[in-house]
């Protein structure tokens, strides 16, 4: 039997092992772990980097640094 994955109004998004590990240690951390599930302390995240770096080049520089470590660490892993 297929474990049902599909939330309504949730779409799939690839993240590093690593990520997905630090996501869900960080949930454990949480207070209200029921309200924080990780699709959405995932979308949270996503939404604080995608406003914050609509208003701010700092927080778009600072992702870009990111985004080049990241392309770094799927290249050494191929």
């Amino acid at each position: 039997m297929t474990k049902q994955t599909h939330e309504p109004g949730y779409r799939a998004v690839l993240v590093r092992e690593e990520t997905k590990e630090q996501l869900k240690a960080l949930r454990k951390e949480m207070p209200e772990r029921d309200l924080c599930q990780e699709r959405r302390l995932a979308t949270a995240a996503l939404e604080i980097v995608l406003e914050s770096g609509s208003k701010s080049q700092s927080t778009r520089d600072q992702l870009l640094v990111n985004v080049r470590e990241v392309v770094s660490r799927d290249i050494a892993a191929v």
